[in-house]
């Protein structure tokens, strides 16, 4: 578990002791500054240049900051495996590792033999890397280190090469840089669980690609080279409305879950052809219902059982102190069941349990985590909101803080009591285990049902299209929700921050318009989790569980989304994931698991969901909050460059403090909108 990041550049051939002036180490110094707070444990930086055809060379930097999880003392990166075979460039590849300590201290290089090799840096675990190890031993692979499952991963890049990710589970972010062929290797899990972003550039007539676990990193680098990044206005829009989209609201991009691209400088013309050719055809992708995996049965509670045991388990591997979040509903009370059992069974320890006490009891479970704390026998650990005391900061700082360090207007409130918990359980652990990924196997939200029957009830849509506007307007609740969608676009309305309506009011009808003419909606069947395991699972409750967990440097891992309990869960019917018994109910083949595990009081109750009381917040300036948000409308253009109607967003607080609507989560976004601005144009 780490940050990672790294720098290509396709430049005129130059003599090898000026090599460096090529990629200089402060571009990597910019890049290192915006992920060290993911690596307390130590840092590494490889250099390398191939000479290519026609006079150019390729460059190659990584670099990486490493929380040590797995294997302390052979686990360092970036990794080499060697060989014998010759490849001289006439600049022979150099290695660094050093101590976090020495971050400003000049990098003191190893120069290592003129040979091919395979450099990785790699964020992530491999949870399944000792059979992994011993499948590649049995196939005549030595290894180095005891138990790396870095070293595993790139034993195994090295025996399959692109298909390589098909043998892992995992979540993980990788770079491999491979000598010989001078092409550079990017991978990313199923489920986005890890992040990666790229971006390109132009110097000095030079192509130049760099990739980074941190947006923030990348904006600052292109402000180092002179070449700032610009807003994209649709991908901004897409992001103000949802609170996140794959499409980022600035001209960078976010490698794509579950694939594997190669991007090779030798057959392109430039950089960033190279980048954009790599991305549209990815040279693997995986599915979740994968041709290596076994084909899904109709799932039953005791297969279900089976993967999770499975799944859990492996997730409990680590040289380091080991947690659970608890929030006392379902997923999560699998989770902390099944790893107590596995603790106890393995040497008597028991888990340790975390979780956060809301100060509104509509989004408060704590009675409920503490319930089946005491049942499991875990030592649980509660924390009231804010943050704990010792961080001296606020609710405010707090967004403030986590935006800055993420580098995108990311819009889900939730983010705020995720790192507070990340900030309690890093006291006494480095890892963590959650419930993620439960709803959207599972189908937990209410809104798969309303996409199932609007899916069904096609001829609804021009009546709902037919409603006078202004009546469609007035209608709120559930039911005002569902007309939205299908007047608009349907499912990505339903759980939209903004509606199409509202979006229109902050940036003008005819600018709203020519936006939506250039947005074309993805589709979306009757079984919705499809879209949102491949959309909103990654793009906002991993993005929001990286930035929260890894700001203070705790690796979290998802039992939940492991490759198999994906492959069967979505390759069962929703009506299949929604039987308990005879009854049918959102998410009921898995509270049938739970029951099993945990008091039925804890499961079988209403779905609270893991919030925070924004709009309550915001009247009364809890921790900061109003505050911040007073301080933004109060600047001349507290959105730059993108637009929006101040008027529009002071008429929203009006109707919120007169309580007539509740739009917390809508001005959440508006000030986090303002924060990642004003950090653009900073």
């Amino acid at each position: 578990m780490c940050g990672i990041a790294g720098i290509l550049r396709l430049a005129r051939a130059l003599p090898a002791h000026a090599a460096d002036r090529a990629i200089p180490e402060a571009w990597l110094d910019t890049l290192e500054a915006s992920i060290a707070h993911r690596g307390p444990d130590g840092r590494g930086r490889f250099r390398d240049a191939r000479d290519l055809a026609q006079g150019r060379t390729i460059h190659v930097a990584l670099l990486q900051r490493r929380l040590s999880i797995i294997d302390h003392g052979g686990g360092r990166q970036p990794m080499l495996a060697t060989s014998a075979e010759p490849c001289s460039t006439g600049t022979p590849p150099r290695l660094f590792h050093g101590p976090p300590a020495d971050a400003t201290a000049p990098c003191t290089y190893q120069q290592l033999p003129d040979t091919d090799l395979r450099a990785v840096v790699f964020n992530g675990c491999i949870y399944n890397h000792r059979a992994l190890r011993a499948t590649l031993q049995a196939q005549g692979h030595r290894f180095v280190s005891d138990h790396s499952d870095t070293e595993t991963l790139l034993h195994a890049q090295t025996q399959w090469g692109g298909e390589s990710s098909e043998y892992l589970d995992g979540m993980y972010a990788v770079a491999l840089w491979h000598r010989a062929s001078a092409t550079l290797t990017l991978m990313r899990d199923l489920a986005g669980e890890k992040p990666l972003y790229l971006a390109s550039a132009t110097v000095d007539g030079d192509e130049v690609l760099a990739f980074s676990s941190s947006p923030a990193g990348l904006i600052a680098l292109r402000r180092q080279l002179g070449q700032p990044v610009t807003i994209d206005p649709l991908g901004a829009m897409l992001w103000l409305k949802h609170g996140y989209w794959s499409r980022l609201p600035i001209d960078l991009i976010e490698l794509a879950p579950g694939t594997t691209h190669v991007i090779d400088p030798r057959h392109a013309p430039a950089m960033a052809s190279a980048m954009a050719d790599a991305l549209r055809t990815p040279v693997h992708v995986i599915r979740p219902t994968s041709p290596s995996l076994p084909p899904a049965t109709t799932l039953t509670p005791q297969r279900v059982t089976t993967l999770l045991q499975d799944a859990i388990t492996s997730r409990l591997d680590a040289d380091v102190p080991i947690g659970c979040f608890l929030s006392g509903g379902v997923d999560s009370s699998i989770v902390a069941a099944v790893a107590q059992r596995a603790l106890q069974a393995a040497g008597g320890r028991s888990l340790l349990t975390f979780n956060v006490k809301m100060p509104d009891e509509r989004f408060d479970e704590s009675p409920f985590a503490h319930m089946v704390a005491r049942h499991l026998g875990t030592k649980h650990i509660e924390l009231t909101t804010p943050a704990p005391a010792h961080t001296q900061s606020s609710a405010a700082d707090d967004l403030v803080r986590l935006i800055t360090q993420l580098g995108l207007p990311f819009g889900d409130s939730s983010l705020l009591p995720t790192h507070w918990v990340s900030v309690a359980a890093r006291q006494h652990v480095t890892v963590a285990l959650g419930g993620d990924g439960g709803d959207e196997l599972f189908a937990g939200y209410q809104r798969y049902q309303a996409q199932q029957a609007m899916a069904r009830w096609t001829m609804l849509q021009p009546l709902a299209r037919a409603l006078p506007g202004p009546l469609a307007r007035r209608l709120g609740g559930n039911l005002g929700r569902v007309i939205t969608s299908l007047r608009y676009h349907g499912y990505h309305d339903l759980h939209a921050i903004f509606r199409t309506p509202q979006i229109a009011d902050l940036l003008g009808a005819d600018r709203a318009a020519t936006l939506a003419s250039a947005y074309s909606p993805r589709p979306v069947g009757a079984d919705a989790r499809h879209d949102d395991f491949a959309h909103y699972l990654p793009e906002d409750l991993m993005r929001k569980v990286d930035t929260a967990s890894m700001a203070i440097a705790l690796e979290v891992r998802a039992p939940l989304l492991a490759r198999g309990l994906v492959s069967e869960a979505l390759g069962t019917t929703l009506d299949g994931v929604f039987a308990d018994g005879a009854a049918r109910r959102r998410k009921g083949l898995l509270r049938a698991v739970a029951r099993s595990l945990v008091p039925a009081e804890a499961i079988d109750r209403k779905k609270q969901g893991f919030g925070v009381p924004m709009g309550r917040w915001l009247r009364e300036d809890y921790a900061g909050l109003r505050t911040l948000l007073n301080d933004t409308l109060a600047q001349p253009d507290p959105w730059p460059g993108l637009g929006l109607s101040k008027p529009a967003a002071q008429k929203l607080l009006a109707e919120h403090d007169r309580q007539g609507r509740d739009h917390g989560q809508r001005l959440w976004m508006l000030m986090v909108m303002s924060v990642f601005l004003r950090n653009l144009r900073a």
